[in-house]
């Protein structure tokens, strides 16, 4: 660390002390520098979607998010329509309906289910060489907060 900050080109801009060169004229001289800079920052990032979407890990990644994403979708709205229209019970009491449709015939919690997809697949296409980064760690969160409550709620 020492001798990144000891050479004086090394450490970015902010930190050098101005110098008769680097002050620059006028403002318009520094907001045209500023949208070079940002014309510059976008062709960037264009020429690296397209790449991105060549990678067929990062496509694979999106098609689990999407699926996920309708899938969870798709659940949550079958466990509203049951709250939305409660089936009548003779004594007034509340009435618990078990959800049907979907992956509700083979799970118990499809919506968590179709959120451990769809987070996995954003953590495929956000960091597709298998390194612990962010995405990867609030996949294995999610996964480790709510699987206890899913086998709960099962039994």
């Amino acid at each position: 660390m020492a001798a990144y900050l000891s050479a004086p080109g090394s450490y970015p801009k902010p930190l050098q002390k101005p110098t008769a060169a680097s002050v620059t004229a006028s403002p318009l001289a520094g907001l045209i520098q500023t949208l070079q800079d940002r014309v510059a920052a976008k062709a960037a990032l264009s020429r690296t979607l397209k790449d991105a979407f060549s990678d067929p890990l990062f496509v694979l990644g999106i098609t689990m998010f999407l699926a996920g994403f309708i899938s969870n979708i798709f659940h949550d709205e079958i466990l509203y329509n049951l709250r939305r229209t409660p089936p009548p019970t003779p004594d007034g009491k509340p009435h618990y309906a078990i959800p049907h449709g979907g992956l509700y015939r083979y799970i118990s919690y499809p919506n968590y289910f179709s959120e451990w997809i769809e987070f996995t697949g954003f953590a495929i296409a956000a960091s597709p060489h298998w390194e612990y980064t962010a995405p990867w760690q609030f996949v294995v969160a999610e996964i480790m907060v709510m699987a206890p409550r899913a086998y709960k709620g099962h039994q």
